[in-house]
């Protein structure tokens, strides 16, 4: 879809350098009856170069690619008012690349404001967190949490305290959907607990949804909207998502396992291959079971997590399952992902994912 809106982009700033070339008279363009002077030959340039330059911005991801299109689409639709006799049926094609550029402005704003918030968060500094977790006295982990830091890598010298990657994968939003890819960026604060995910999922040719979960100081929300623009879901900072995301948290924290040892972590020992977790935070609390397999790997979580939002939200037991291992930046993680409901109707498989890159700080 991108190659072809790239190459609608350059077809259509071709056709614009007509004007340019019959306004020097370099060669003979029958199909353009009027004059243009000089001037307004070199506008037409001006928008051939435009569309020209917008096709390579977007196809490269650039963030401006939205607002040069825009200024094409301006000065497009203004020369063709001009020549309209000639021009007339390019205003078909500036509506159907304004159709385009209206959702890329809106992801580039919706981009800006994650941008922001992860600026908030990688700020957190430290010493919060002594006010708001609650403090615990210190005991030894379970045997297989500490061979499980052990294997994964994680000794004394190597703490974690911020933490960027990257997914990829597939979601639905029913037992029955059609699956939809997505993409996603993820960033962590370690040592005051918090998080920021941000995805794109496609749902249909240029259709998208843009959606942000955040965890930052224990409040929870997430925001999704269709194509950056119209909002679909949203909740803020009540207990449900507070909690669903805190249980999202420590979820994930197989992806950073240092965080098992921090303060708003302790642990039960559930038999030879399972702990519990709870993760503490002012006066919330959420708790969930590791499962693991010989080799002290963890394969599964479960944990009661809210699904939906608002009034409609209650509590349903929420599984992952770790499919496959590797090592990335020395330490050992999970790579592949399948997260489901388990409810009374049966098991509801919603995504899968792969973490295609990880930093730590």
């Amino acid at each position: 879809m991108k190659l072809l809106l790239a190459i609608l982009l350059l077809v259509h700033g071709l056709i614009h350098l007509l004007g340019f070339l019959k306004a020097f008279g370099i060669g003979h363009y029958p199909m353009l009856s009027g004059q243009l002077g000089r001037v307004h030959g070199l506008i037409w340039l001006l928008s051939f170069l435009l569309f020209f330059i917008t096709a390579f911005t977007m196809y490269f991801n650039h963030k401006l690619w939205p607002w040069l299109g825009l200024l094409a689409i301006i000065i497009s639709q203004i020369l063709i008012a001009i020549s309209w006799a000639d021009a007339k049926y390019g205003t078909w094609v500036n509506l159907l690349l304004l159709l385009v550029v209206i959702p890329g402005m809106g992801e580039f704003f919706f981009n800006k404001k994650v941008d922001r918030e992860v600026k908030l968060l990688n700020n957190l500094r430290e010493v919060s967190i002594e006010k708001s977790v609650v403090s615990k006295p210190e005991k030894a982990l379970p045997p297989v949490v500490a061979d499980w830091l052990k294997n994964a890598g994680i000794g004394s010298s190597n703490s974690m305290s911020k933490v960027y990657l990257t997914q990829k994968g597939e979601m639905r939003t029913s037992p029955d959907g059609k699956w939809m890819s997505f993409q996603a960026d993820q960033w962590f604060s370690i040592k005051d607990p918090g998080f920021i995910w941000k995805t794109r999922v496609q749902m249909l040719g240029p259709v998208f949804l843009s959606g942000r979960d955040k965890l930052i100081g224990g409040k929870g929300q997430m925001d999704i909207s269709l194509l950056s623009l119209i909002p679909v879901v949203r909740a803020d900072n009540d207990r449900g998502i507070n909690e669903a995301s805190m249980t999202r948290f420590l979820a994930e924290m197989i992806w950073f396992p240092s965080a098992a040892n921090e303060p708003y972590i302790s642990w039960e020992s559930i038999g030879t291959h399972k702990a519990r977790a709870v993760f503490t935070y002012g006066d919330q609390s959420v708790s969930g079971v590791f499962s693991f397999n010989d080799k002290a790997e963890p394969i599964a979580f479960e944990a009661m997590r809210y699904m939906e939002t608002g009034k409609n939200a209650k509590l349903e037991k929420w599984v992952i399952k770790n499919l496959s291992f590797r090592i990335v930046n020395g330490i050992r993680i999970p790579d592949k992902s399948e997260i489901l409901w388990d409810l009374k109707e049966g098991e509801y498989h919603w995504l899968t994912l792969e973490i295609s890159e990880i930093q730590y700080d």
